[in-house]
């Protein structure tokens, strides 16, 4: 018995790990768009002969469209399941991606829309299935991972899309990643499951897991509830400006104009912030675990956040060599993804039911924060040019941005966790 037990066990896992594959290469697709804009907005800047800057902000409405579809992508996700949802949403993506093949501002623009709509369904719907299909103790751990894939597809993406436009343009660059957009989509639509079998070891650990929550999980509880908000702003503030606006925007051109280096050499070293971060998000959900609670490794990691981001700006100043450089973006990515542990203390006050639209309402003050931050940012260095003496114009605007940074720390002192609440470790 106990021999049979064991072997549904690990076909149970070997199952749960193939459906969390699939929806985390479609993560893992969107991180890649996601980050693309950093190698794109010179060449695309060049193409349609409009200033950098202001590519940079045409290409930010995808930030306020991503928020504003992640609530509905959450509660379609948790309506009609995660293969409907996340097969739909890779197809529109695609679609996106196809549009902005077309050189004109308004292409982009309706490009970027559809990006973000469909975008919107990609991070949501991995956490879903990850709170379907395994286990609470689990959760962390996979949320990290899934990350980690995202990451994978950022890193390996910028270099592979500074490539191709090198070779043949960026518009190459954009038909190749969604035409494998398209293939993906016809993955997920027949492969990806919805929900485990009723009676396996996975249902049981999900009815466990349901059973477990008293909380209500209605949108308006969830929306009323002010450790959810405190949450949700302090993620916001790590992504939105350490990567939204700093990493996928304006790091590479900071390096070049600040650091005086070339193209590959900029978009080597900012491989380092997302090496950081698919090193650590895995390993934080390990980290907290020794510690009373999460929150209290996420107080340290915000506090090295706002140091290492410091020192960047300081790098340009002092000369830094590029040997420093890469540690510093290295660290920069490895605590700033520590973020989504916020993730794993939101889920643990709801019922799995309502997790798809927990997570969005977490994500979508997070798109609001990739949407703000970059906007004001740009606004700083256009007012600043020229005022004042730094050799580069990013210099005093970065400074500035690490205000933001100090707010999400001492944010990380209000933020209460009940770790009774997940249930039962199945």
């Amino acid at each position: 018995m106990k021999i049979r037990l064991k072997e549904n066990k690990d076909s149970i896992m070997a199952i749960s790990l193939f459906m969390w594959a699939i929806a985390a290469v479609f993560y893992g697709l969107d991180y890649l768009q996601h980050t693309a804009p950093s190698v794109l907005i010179e060449p695309i800047s060049n193409s349609l002969g409009i200033n950098y800057i202001d590519i940079a902000t045409i290409m930010s409405i995808y930030f306020p469209i991503y928020a504003l579809s992640q609530i509905p992508a959450g509660y379609l996700i948790d309506k009609y399941g995660v293969k409907q949802a996340l097969g739909w949403s890779c197809l529109t993506v695609s679609v996106g991606l196809f549009c902005m093949l077309v050189p004109t501002v308004s292409a982009i623009v309706i490009g970027r829309v559809l990006i973000a709509i469909g975008s919107a369904f990609a991070f949501v719907g991995t956490l879903k299935v990850i709170s379907i299909w395994f286990p609470v103790k689990h959760f962390s751990f996979f949320v990290g991972i899934t990350q980690s894939i995202g990451v994978l597809g950022g890193l390996t993406g910028q270099v592979f899309i500074n490539h191709l436009i090198e070779l043949h343009g960026w518009q190459v660059a954009l038909f190749n990643i969604s035409l494998f957009g398209v293939l993906w989509s016809i993955v997920i639509f027949f492969l990806l499951k919805n929900k485990p079998v009723a009676g396996t070891i996975a249902h049981l650990a999900t009815s466990a897991t349901q059973q477990s929550h008293k909380k209500n999980g209605s949108f308006l509880n969830i929306l009323r509830d002010k450790n959810i908000w405190l949450l949700a702003i302090y993620a916001a503030i790590m992504v939105g400006t350490v990567m939204n606006t700093f990493a996928e925007l304006y790091d590479v051109v900071f390096l070049k104009k600040s650091m005086h280096l070339g193209s590959q050499q900029a978009t080597y070293i900012t491989m380092f912030i997302f090496i950081g971060v698919g090193v650590g998000a895995p390993l934080h959900g390990l980290i907290s675990k020794h510690f009373s609670k999460q929150s209290i490794w996420m107080r340290w990691c915000a506090l090295m956040t706002l140091i290492v981001f410091l020192s960047i700006p300081l790098a340009s100043i002092a000369s830094f060599p590029i040997s420093m450089l890469i540690i510093i973006y290295f660290l920069l990515g490895f605590f700033v993804s520590s973020m989504l542990l916020s993730f794993s203390i939101a889920r643990c006050c709801y019922p799995i039911d309502s997790h798809g639209t927990i997570f969005a309402v977490v994500n979508t003050i997070i798109g609001f924060g990739g949407f703000l931050f970059p906007l004001i940012f740009g606004k700083i260095v256009k007012m600043t040019m020229g005022q004042i003496h730094f050799k580069d114009e990013l210099l005093m605007p970065l400074f500035l941005l690490a205000i933001p940074l100090l707010i999400s720390l001492i944010l990380t002192f209000l933020i209460k966790e009940w770790t009774k609440a997940c249930g039962p470790q199945v």
